[in-house]
């Protein structure tokens, strides 16, 4: 890397996250990376969420200039957390005084002073307690830019009467949404966050996210985790608040991948790397990867045409079939399914899915299309089979085929929630997927432009650079007091 390399003095970022995986997850690559450019991190989880990545994971204790706090989320433990999303919500909410207690009663100890607070998109608790340290308020945005948008201009798709979504309608001409800030596509009410459909209107979730998205106009600055290569520089700057800075900079897990170091920072999950071993043995591009990610659930009757179908389809796969993952229950599996497919599928509870999807036997994806998922699929070259379970998945689903042209999907499960795929669908399906050249093509194309984007003098890396100045500015640190040099702890900037 050609570059001036500047000793950045002591900045401290608190990283609070919303407590799901992928939230987790994207903040804390995000987390990695500021360290890596000299940041003191604490990062902040839920006291229930801190449990499930500790149990799983031992990689905080090695590291220097990084701390876990956690706080309680206010719900008894036998709460459902993300199965009861418009509760565990609205309960975060008003958790501002506890966290910032946490947070105050944890300074000193050689810890610097509080920079910045970087918070989800979702995390409004910690307005108040940015606004009562005086720190900026830092808004990451962990969906994709369209989708971020569609949610933060919630207040007016609802007095344009576009909230609450009638899902009868939401594939006639008339009813697609136009005249969104930042140059996106037109959207089909069926791209809007599901929570805001119709039947979902009196839910807690519904008024939930509305107070979410008011809340997060509440920012000094904001991030998203896309590249402008992707979605372009308008869609990110459509997200600011009030004018302030609001920038793409990721993909946030990538900079760590091409370099080669460990990419399992806050998985809540045991992650089985024996498939791996299992991929060594198969031909390049030649396995189907399955995985519905942490939250999303299935039928019995939908999973066992799931497995039927990916026999049929005669293609290796690798599943990821969670415990949970039959609306709660333990699947059952097609008598006879795993000796007939024993000799070309694997079968595990969870894996490490950034390894998986950049391991050169892999040549598909079926996804739920979570946005981690989807950006770490585009980023390895992956094209994608999209089955959307909730949330920004439709949108970042039918984006990912229509508008990115990297991916296929199953016809009206966007609109209904109940409906079959049936084995012929899901057979016919992957083997569209895995035999399409110009999908495969176009997967690698974006992922160039995803590592172009994160390397020196790349979109994203110049706007991360951006960022910490602005933030060395805010915190009224001067410039004569850079020095040339840096040290063993990785407190190095890097300015092309």
């Amino acid at each position: 890397m050609k570059g001036e390399n500047i000793l950045i003095p002591s900045m401290h970022a608190v990283v609070v996250p919303f407590p799901a995986q992928g939230h987790v997850n994207a903040l804390m690559h995000f987390a990695e990376l500021l360290r890596a450019r000299g940041f003191y991190i604490t990062f902040v989880n839920t006291e229930w969420t801190e449990k499930r990545i500790l149990d799983s994971s031992k990689h905080f204790s090695e590291r220097s200039n990084f701390r876990l706090l956690s706080f309680a989320d206010g719900l008894p433990p036998e709460h459902g957390r993300t199965a009861q999303l418009g509760e565990l919500v609205a309960m975060l909410a008003k958790r501002g005084p506890v966290l910032e207690e946490v947070l105050r009663s944890s300074n000193g100890n050689g810890v610097p002073p509080v920079t910045c607070i970087l918070t989800d998109c979702i995390m409004s608790c910690t307005a108040s307690v940015a606004a009562n340290m005086g720190v900026p308020r830092v808004v990451f945005w962990p969906l994709c830019a369209a989708a971020s948008i569609a949610q933060k201009y919630a207040d007016l798709l609802l007095s344009q009467g576009h909230i609450p979504i009638k899902v009868s309608q939401t594939k006639r001409p008339e009813q697609m949404i136009s005249g969104l800030p930042g140059n996106i596509p037109d959207l089909w009410p069926s791209d809007l966050i599901s929570f805001y459909r119709e039947q979902c209107e009196s839910d807690a979730i519904f008024k939930a996210l509305l107070y979410e998205a008011q809340q997060s106009n509440e920012a000094d600055y904001v991030l998203i985790n896309t590249f402008e290569e992707l979605e372009g520089r308008d869609a990110a700057a459509a997200l600011s608040a009030n004018g302030c800075p609001s920038l793409a900079i990721g993909p946030v897990f990538l900079p760590k991948v091409l370099q080669g170091e460990e990419t399992r920072l806050g998985s809540m999950w045991d992650e089985d790397e024996s498939c791996l071993e299992w991929l060594d043995k198969q031909r390049p591009g030649s396995v189907l990867y399955v995985s519905f990610g942490s939250v999303a659930v299935k039928s019995q009757q939908q999973l066992e045409e799931l497995a039927l179908g990916l026999e049929g389809s005669g293609q290796p796969f690798l599943w990821v079939l969670r415990s949970d993952i039959a609306e709660g229950h333990t699947p059952v599996l097609p008598e006879g399914f795993e000796k007939r497919t024993s000799d070309r599928a694997f079968i595990v509870n969870w894996t490490p899915q950034l390894k998986v999807l950049a391991h050169a036997s892999v040549g598909g994806f079926l996804t739920h299309n979570g946005w981690n998922s989807t950006l770490e699929s585009i980023s390895m070259g992956v094209p994608l089979l999209g089955w959307p379970y909730f949330g920004d998945q439709f949108l970042t689903c039918r984006f990912a085929k229509d508008i990115w042209k990297v991916g296929l999907d199953f016809k009206d499960v966007d609109v209904d929630d109940n409906r079959l795929v049936t084995r012929e669908e899901v057979e016919s399906a992957v083997r569209d997927l895995m035999q399409n050249e110009q999908l495969r093509k176009r997967a690698l194309e974006l992922k160039e432009a995803a590592i172009k984007a994160v390397m020196p003098g790349g979109s994203s890396f110049t706007n991360i650079s951006t960022f910490i100045r602005d933030m060395l500015e805010k915190a009224k640190i001067p410039s004569s007091s850079f020095v040339q040099g840096g040290n063993d702890e990785g407190n190095i900037l890097l300015v092309k």
